[in-house]
């Protein structure tokens, strides 16, 4: 298994479309969230049709 040193993440720069992307990631995230707390029988319509 590989070992990952996150601490040296902090002395990067990063580029402000990589910042962009992961803020995305993040948004997205917390909208599939909210859309399995409200409806999880959709969802699990949507499983089923992706399914076949």
């Amino acid at each position: 298994m590989r070992i990952f040193d996150y601490s040296s993440l902090k002395e990067k720069t990063w580029d402000s479309e990589i910042i962009s992307l992961i803020a995305q990631i993040h948004e997205y995230k917390g909208r599939q969230e909210v859309y399995i707390k409200q409806k999880p029988e959709e969802l699990d319509k949507f499983v089923e049709i992706a399914k076949r």
